[in-house]
């Protein structure tokens, strides 16, 4: 529980530090133009393209690692446990570098400097979410 107690701490922290960094970026670039500078909405990015086939997985994984655990002792159904946490991994590995790919062919395409996380900036920037998630169907 410690454990986990600072690894959270340590996240919180380093997502806090990344958000300042991020701010004071963007406000060090306030003078350039807002066409060369880009926003994505992740969360909608998520919700849109994401979630539907990692919960769809997850639950597939899930119900098969039910089955397959069930006659199974404590430390063969760790095991399975793993590889079956593996494989999800990969396959968040996957749908994120296809939206790093779709993020960077969209800045391309429109010129962009910069893509941020919408979250990170307060004013500004050219809004890319929609292209991005056309760029992922």
């Amino acid at each position: 529980m410690l454990k986990q107690k600072g690894y959270i701490g340590g996240l919180v922290t380093l997502v806090a530090v990344a958000l300042l960094v991020v701010f004071v970026w963007v406000n060090s670039v306030q003078g350039q133009a807002d066409e060369l500078i880009g926003v994505v909405n992740t969360q909608a990015v998520f919700t849109q393209y994401l979630a539907g086939p990692l919960f769809e997985a997850r639950d597939q994984l899930q119900a098969e690692y039910d089955e397959k655990a069930a006659d199974m002792n404590d430390e063969e159904a760790a095991k399975l446990f793993m590889e079956y946490q593996t494989k999800l991994e990969a396959l968040e590995m996957e749908y994120s570098n296809n939206v790093v790919e779709a993020v960077e062919k969209v800045a391309k395409v429109k010129g962009l400097e910069v893509v941020l996380d919408a979250s990170a900036v307060l004013q500004g920037g050219i809004d890319i979410t929609e292209d991005v998630i056309a760029a992922l169907q």
